[in-house]
């Protein structure tokens, strides 16, 4: 050793003579988390005559906690290299599952995702002893990373030697425990650590790490129950030494037990022998029967919202003296799970807020206006019953043509609600590709799916407090007709690769311009989704239907559209003008109207509007069969949109398959969808 070696090893002596071991053990985990991706230092100590491994004391990035879990019944494999002496000074395990110690640490505690690099003691004084330098995954230590840990051997081992000493001073029970005499500070430090942290994972950590100082115990879960799920869902874990995650969802094992069943139990349960317990099933079949578990109810307004259960290796480990203790914990651990929800709440409404916020931007570009010319006249039976049914919260169906203004039908009822402050949210079922439908719909979570870097709202998420309107209802997959069916019956919706419920307050109107019963008849369409939407179905009539508005409609597209076009003065109407738009049958209905005023007014140069383009027919409901020879005499569009119309009519507005639109057409159902639009069909 150097000069400078031999200085630099006094100072680091000194400094951890100047520190009591468990700051100074943070202190180095601080130290080495910066040359490598290191989660957790674990300080162990082997008793070869007891057959015990105890874990004195952890490190994390929330900081360094005194600890006191038992592990017993060591195997000779674990122990007999310490004792015979060819114990390694550094020992590296990169793939648990094949490593004589990782595979025990394995089989133990059902974890084989880490890698660690550890430090190995010997000392006549204070016994047999490892540190383990943890990494999540494996394959994740290198020779680079294990002479980095070597180098802090020294201090280490006095960290060690001055840990073994501080536990025999406090640990003076048969159990190797701490007596639980002053519950009051056991009670004041459970709290400041499970309430001093928004993070509830952190916070049960700490709690667990203290704990076990006092009771045999090597796990705390923290659960939510979910009353419409009937089962629990786990909030927070942790596990005194390396181990596996459980499922994140655990249904409970009886189906026809209910929170007030639940309650009944029991506030508080010692359970030694989780075999025997019907309750226990489904950790039973993830944890086998060879442990123990205290179980403590969180209440809240005398029903139970979670559950606090702290688990044991082995069979009665725990007694009544555990159980009083561990249920004076209930409220910071109540408050702990409290602070969670709202915390969790918050960050979900913040990122809905500001999903909605670009959403809205993005709808700021096709503004629905709440006016609706014909309220009083042709639409007057529509406003009546918009109003009537505005009141209430069931599901509206608008039936009715394409362009016919369902879109503000809808958002007058939404206007005219209870819930118009909310949003009003729109959807094209139709627009929106099949593969996309359910990410859209009902968003996805990280990961889901090849592409899906973030978590993604979906519009049922971003209409909560509001409403949501349905386009072209008809075209949404069978598929998600049964996830909307889950929705409308039960409000609640899960993302994409999510297994949350999420529920949703929102109001579903729908639209269409197909025959919902034909379709249902034929089996392309949910018959118990028909009756769930068909409860309060609109009826809006066509243009042609209602030729007494056309006049207020013009008015009102010559005064929208000047505005748009930034024309000083709308231009007048000729005298024969409204006759000639009155005799058309207009099959593209209000919208077509609106496309032949802005093309009208862009056209226009001699202030009038003359509307000669207009093709003169019959003023019927039904239109003729197009010839071939009649086409020349038409304008393109109008031959075109005529035609279209008329095949749709053969296929019964059906657009795919071999009998559909598209392939008598002989057209892509794309390329059709798109000229439809453009058309105003």
């Amino acid at each position: 050793m150097t000069f400078e070696q031999d200085a630099l090893a006094r100072r680091n002596h000194q400094q951890v003579l100047e520190k009591t071991p468990y700051v100074a053990l943070e202190d180095i985990y601080q130290r080495l988390r910066h040359a490598f991706p290191i989660d957790r230092i674990y300080v162990v100590q082997l008793d070869p005559d007891r057959r015990l491994m105890r874990v004195l004391a952890e490190a994390s990035e929330t900081g360094a906690e005194k600890t006191n879990f038992l592990f017993d019944a060591i195997p000779d494999l674990i122990l007999d290299p310490f004792e015979k002496g060819y114990v390694p000074e550094t020992y590296i395990i990169n793939e648990p599952a094949t490593d004589v110690i990782g595979s025990y640490i394995y089989k133990r505690g059902k974890a084989a995702n880490w890698s660690s690099v550890n430090l190995n003691f010997s000392d006549a004084s204070v016994g047999y002893g490892t540190v383990f330098f943890t990494v999540a995954g494996t394959n994740r230590i290198n020779e680079t990373y294990a002479g980095q840990v070597a180098d802090v051997r020294g201090p280490l081992h006095l960290i060690f030697e001055n840990i073994v000493k501080d536990h025999q001073q406090t640990d003076t029970l048969p159990s190797l425990k701490e007596p639980m005499e002053n519950t009051d500070e056991i009670f004041r430090q459970v709290t400041r650590r499970l309430c001093g942290n928004l993070d509830l994972q952190t916070g049960v950590s700490h709690c667990l790490q203290y704990l076990s100082r006092f009771m045999p115990g090597q796990t705390i879960i923290v659960h939510h129950w979910e009353e419409g799920l009937r089962s629990f869902r786990v909030l927070a874990e942790t596990y005194g030494f390396i181990a596996g995650k459980i499922e994140p969802v655990i249904p409970w094992g009886q189906e026809k037990l209910l929170a007030e069943d639940i309650l009944r139990l029991g506030t508080t349960r010692l359970i030694n022998q989780p075999g025997r317990d019907s309750t226990m099933e489904n950790y039973v079949n993830h944890f086998g029967t060879d442990w123990s578990v205290l179980v403590m109810l969180l209440i809240d307004k005398d029903m139970p919202i979670g559950v606090a259960s702290l688990g044991s290796e082995g069979n009665s480990m725990l007694t009544e003296d555990h159980l009083r203790l561990f249920s004076q914990l209930h409220d910071p651990f109540f408050i702990a799970f409290s602070n969670h929800m709202k915390h969790r709440e918050i960050i979900r409404l913040n990122k809905l807020l500001e999903e909605e916020k670009k959403f809205l931007q993005k709808e700021l570009h096709h503004p629905v206006t709440g006016s609706i010319v014909g309220g009083n006249f042709g639409l007057k039976g529509v406003m009546e019953m918009s109003r009537l049914v505005a009141g209430q919260d069931s599901p509206v169906l608008l039936l009715g043509e394409t362009g016919v203004g369902k879109e503000l039908v809808a958002n007058f009822i939404h206007q005219h609600s209870a819930r118009k402050d909310g949003p009003f949210i729109r959807v094209n079922s139709g627009a929106i590709p099949e593969t996309l439908i359910d990410s859209e719909l009902f968003g996805h979570e990280k990961g889901a799916f090849t592409g899906a870097v973030g978590r993604k709202t979906g519009r049922f998420e971003r209409a909560h407090g509001g409403t949501i309107f349905l386009d072209e209802i008809a075209e949404l997959p069978l598929r998600d007709q049964v996830r909307l069916l889950r929705v409308l019956q039960h409000k609640i919706i899960e993302r994409v690769g999510g297994t949350e419920s999420i529920p949703v307050d929102i109001r579903v109107i729908a639209a269409t311009n197909r025959n919902l019963e034909e379709m249902v008849a034929e089996g392309r369409f949910r018959e118990d989704l028909w009756f769930r939407l068909n409860v309060f179905p609109i009826k809006i009539p066509p243009l042609r239907a209602r030729r007494s508005d056309i006049p207020a409609l013009v008015d009102h597209f010559i005064e929208k559209k000047s505005r748009e076009l930034k024309y000083r003065k709308p231009p007048t109407l000729a005298p024969d003008a409204i006759v000639r738009l009155k005799n058309y049958s207009w099959p593209g209905n209000v919208r077509e109207l609106e496309n032949v005023v802005e093309r009208e007014l862009i056209l226009g140069t001699g202030g009038l509007l003359l509307f000669q383009n207009i093709t003169q027919q019959p003023a019927e409901d039904s239109l003729p069969d197009i010839h071939p020879d009649d086409q020349e005499a038409l304008a393109i569009d109008d031959a075109m949109r005529r035609h279209i119309q008329h095949v749709l009519n053969l296929t019964k507005g059906r657009i795919h398959g071999p009998k559909g639109a598209a392939a008598l057409l002989k057209i892509n159902p794309s390329t059709l969808r798109n000229r439809m639009k453009k058309l105003g069909i």
